[in-house]
């Protein structure tokens, strides 16, 4: 379960949000960071209790050295589907920009079905949201501020999606906050943000936010905002440069994985 968005904040200056929802109230990312691509990896055991039998692949959250942004959220969790949260690295890995990344999710999709899930992209130039349901995407392009929660907006929602109690009314909260959103302190309070009980954006209710994370693409570098467990509950969220493109280093890569907040970012895919 998660809660995601997008908006631009000036001309080269764009960024891309998700409060990462478990059932449980504690995890530890793993990353991957390489040259050209950086991502919190994926799971398919977001309604898992059990740390041991975490399955990671994918990213659930990431970023390109071409500047752009990724993420994604699930919908429906169903046996034999492929975990979308691979979708989201292949469209950072095979995109350079939101129409190629498209293009590659498309052609994934077409192979094999995939978890239903909600995809959110952002460059440069343009945005756009992706919804998967199997063997179909559906492509809605953005032309302002937007959030996504657990259904599908174009498709529709269904019976069946894993959260039909607390999606609609994050999502109604998310999407009204965010068309407001000016300033980086404007979109740390929207992630901290409780407009419906404790169901908001900031959920501690059937789930529980374990990481809050921003994306910022600024004038050709991008920056990462994070914060380990309900970002109402935080500080100011961790602030680091990724050291992807013109950033990365050796010596780079490693102070940023020893001053993410998780006891996991050392360790290796």
């Amino acid at each position: 379960m998660c809660t995601i968005g997008l908006v631009r904040l000036a001309e080269d200056d764009y960024v891309l949000f998700k409060n990462k929802d478990f059932v449980r109230s504690r995890f530890e990312d793993r990353l991957v960071v390489e040259s050209e691509i950086f991502g919190a990896m994926g799971t398919t055991s977001w309604a898992g209790t059990d740390v041991q039998s975490d399955r990671f692949s994918g990213l659930s959250i990431g970023a390109n050295a071409h500047g752009l942004l990724c993420c994604d959220a699930n919908v429906q969790t169903l046996e034999d589907h492929e975990n979308y949260d691979e979708l989201v690295e292949i469209a950072l890995r095979k995109g350079t920009d939101v129409g190629s990344a498209i293009e590659a999710v498309r052609s994934a999709v077409e192979l094999k079905p995939y978890l239903w899930a909600n995809l959110l992209m952002i460059d440069t130039n343009e945005s756009a949201s992706i919804e998967v349901r199997s063997n179909r995407v559906e492509v809605v392009p953005l032309v302002g501020p937007t959030a996504r929660a657990n259904h599908h907006v174009k498709l529709g929602a269904n019976s069946q999606d894993d959260d039909t109690v607390t999606s609609q009314s994050r999502h109604e909260s998310a999407q009204r906050q965010i068309e407001s959103v000016a300033t980086m302190e404007d979109l740390f309070d929207l992630l901290s943000s409780h407009d419906d009980g404790d169901t908001g954006v900031c959920n501690h209710s059937l789930y529980q936010t374990v990481y809050s994370y921003v994306l910022r693409h600024r004038n050709g570098t991008t920056s990462l905002y994070v914060s380990q467990g309900h970002p109402c509950e935080s500080p100011t969220p961790k602030k680091l440069t990724l050291p992807i493109g013109k950033m990365w280093t050796i010596a780079n890569e490693a102070e940023f994985r020893a001053a993410y907040p998780s006891t996991a970012s050392l360790q290796l895919r």
